[in-house]
C-alpha cells in the first residue's frame, strides 16, 4: 500500500516560464485580480486555496477577488478565513439562472475594472463572457482567449488543483506547495476542544454522508468499521452536515458501541463546517467518501482514507500528505449516473477490510 499523490504536469513544460517570470514584468501594472472559479462547494474551496496563495505571492500588493459562486451561507466562515482573498464578486453570465440582460448589466458594472482575470476552466462559453469584461491581461486554460499561449496538453489524470496551479506556473511562479493548510481562528478550535473535553481519545472521525447519495458507501459498512475501531481502543466521532443528522443516527443505531455525535451537543457542528476543523485536528484519522468534509480534514492536517466509487480520485483526490484512497477503477468510472445498472458495484466492492488495512498503514506511519 502507498500514500496517495496527486498527478501534476511535468516541471520541464514550464522551464521557459520560470526563466522569464512574466509576472515580474507586469507586477506593478496589476493592482486588481479576479480569479474565476466554476465550482463553489466545500471541497472546491479547499482545493482552490493553493491557487489563491500562489497569486497572492506573485502580486502581494494587488487586490485579489474570488469571481464566481460558492455555497452560501454554509461556506461563509471558511471563505472568510482564506487569507489570500480580498473580496467576493458574484459572477453573472447567461445560463440557466441568469439572462443576457443580467450579464450585460454585470458587464457594465465591471467592464475594465480588473487588471488581470484568471480563468480556471477551459470551456469556450464561460471564457468568452469573461473575456468581454475587457481586463488588461487575461490568463485562461482556454488557449483561444489567453494572452499566454503555452498551455500543456489535456490530460484527464491531472488533478484539478494542479490544473488550476499551472496558470500560476505559466506566469513563472515556481515551488508552490499544493497544500490547503491555513490558520484557523482559535475560537473554532476551542469549540471542538470543549466538545471533546469530556471524552477520552484517541479519536477517529467518520463521515458516512456525501454531497450526492450516489457517492455514499453503505452505512452498514461505516457502522461495522466504527465498532471495529472502538474495539481497538479508538473513540469514534460521527460527522456530517445538518441535513445528514438522520443518517448519523442511523449509523449510530447500527453500532454496538456509542459514538460521539457533536451536532447533537452543539448544532453549529452541523451548520457551519469550519467548526469541524477542530475535531479533525483532534483526530488521528478521518474516513469518508468523496465529500467536502474529507477535504476539510486535509485542511486541518489530519490524514484521511477516501472512499471513491463513481467519482475519480485522479481529479479530486485529497490534497496534503499521508492520505490513502480506496478506488476499484471500474471501466465505467467516473460517472454521475443516479441510476446505475451495475448497482453501484464500484462502491459495494470496497469492503471494510480494505479500510482497516489502509488505517493500519496510516496509523503505523503516524506513530
Amino acid at each position: 500500500m502507498e500514500f496517495y499523490k496527486i498527478q501534476d504536469y511535468p516541471d520541464f513544460l514550464f522551464q521557459r516560464a520560470y526563466r522569464r517570470k512574466a509576472y515580474q514584468a507586469i507586477r506593478k501594472k496589476v493592482k486588481s485580480i479576479a480569479i474565476y472559479k466554476s465550482g463553489g462547494g466545500l471541497g472546491d474551496l479547499v482545493q482552490s486555496i493553493p491557487l489563491f496563495r500562489s497569486f497572492k505571492e506573485m502580486f502581494p500588493e494587488s487586490k485579489l477577488f474570488y469571481l464566481g459562486l460558492y455555497q452560501r451561507p454554509r461556506c461563509n466562515t471558511l471563505f472568510n478565513c482564506i487569507p489570500y482573498i480580498d473580496g467576493y464578486i458574484e459572477y453573472v453570465r447567461p445560463g440557466r439562472e441568469s439572462s443576457l440582460k443580467e450579464y450585460l448589466r454585470f458587464r457594465k458594472d465591471f467592464f475594465g475594472k480588473f487588471d488581470l482575470i484568471v480563468d480556471t476552466q477551459s470551456k469556450f462559453a464561460p471564457s468568452f463572457y469573461l473575456w468581454f469584461l475587457a481586463s488588461k491581461y487575461f490568463l485562461s486554460r482556454n488557449p483561444f482567449f489567453s494572452h499566454w499561449k503555452s498551455m500543456p496538453g489535456l490530460n484527464k489524470k491531472i488533478h484539478v488543483a494542479a490544473k488550476m496551479y499551472f496558470l500560476a506556473r505559466i506566469l513563472g511562479h515556481k515551488g508552490a506547495d499544493i497544500n490547503p493548510a491555513i490558520n484557523i481562528p482559535r475560537d473554532y478550535i476551542a469549540a471542538a476542544e470543549k466538545c471533546l473535553a469530556v471524552h477520552s481519545g484517541p479519536f477517529i472521525s467518520i463521515l458516512p454522508g456525501a454531497g450526492h447519495p450516489y457517492k455514499m458507501w453503505p452505512k452498514e459498512n461505516f457502522a461495522f468499521l466504527a465498532d471495529k475501531f472502538s474495539s481497538m481502543g479508538y473513540r469514534i466521532i460521527l460527522l456530517g452536515a445538518e441535513n445528514e443528522k438522520s443518517l448519523l443516527l442511523e449509523v449510530s443505531g447500527l453500532m454496538q458501541s456509542k459514538p460521539i455525535i457533536p451536532m447533537l451537543e452543539e448544532p453549529l457542528f452541523g451548520q457551519d463546517p469550519i467548526y469541524s476543523i477542530g475535531l479533525f485536528k483532534s483526530s488521528i484519522l478521518t474516513i469518508g467518501c468523496d465529500c467536502g468534509g474529507l477535504h476539510l480534514s486535509t485542511l486541518a492536517g489530519c490524514p484521511v482514507i477516501g472512499i471513491y466509487g463513481p467519482s475519480s480520485p485522479l481529479k479530486s483526490g485529497p490534497l496534503g500528505k499521508k492520505n490513502v484512497v480506496i478506488y476499484k477503477r471500474f471501466d465505467c468510472s467516473p460517472c454521475r449516473l443516479k441510476d446505475c445498472k451495475f448497482q453501484r458495484s464500484c462502491l459495494k466492492e470496497i469492503i471494510p477490510e480494505d479500510i482497516i488495512q489502509a488505517a493500519n498503514f496510516i496509523l503505523r506511519d503516524v506513530s
